[in-house]
């Protein structure tokens, strides 16, 4: 079984620690003996900011935040132009013995903003 995704429109965030990214949500069923491979897949993601700005990614399960995460940061101090650094993240999901909330987080890294301006999906895979 295959679960899926997908942002629309553009969003942004200048928090400073981990937030929802609206629309990437999911339920994943119970199950034993069986976990969820869960992916979040930001194809195009870019930050501004004056301090090597960046982005950093996780998935949180039931409100948890994985330790497992994803960043990306620029080489400059402040960036003369914003290219796009694509950034995807694997975790496994063992299926508990009620459905379980997947949802895909984000945060700028050192009080940059991160913008989305092209859709990015939150995927799990069960079996």
């Amino acid at each position: 079984m295959a679960l899926y995704a997908q942002t629309s429109g553009d969003q942004s965030t200048n928090s400073g620690s981990f937030v929802p990214i609206p629309g990437l949500t999911l339920i994943i069923p119970e199950g034993a003996g069986i976990s969820a491979l869960v992916i979040l897949n930001v194809p195009n993601p870019y930050a501004r900011g004056n301090e090597y700005p960046g982005g950093t990614f996780g998935i949180s399960v039931n409100g948890t935040v994985s330790p497992v995460t994803a960043t990306f940061t620029y080489n400059e101090l402040v960036p003369a132009s914003t290219g796009r650094i694509p950034t995807t993240l694997v975790i496994s999901v063992p299926l508990g013995i009620k459905p379980q909330t997947i949802m895909g987080m984000w945060f700028g890294v050192r009080n940059s903003t991160v913008y989305i301006d092209s859709p990015a999906s939150l995927s799990a895979i069960i079996g």
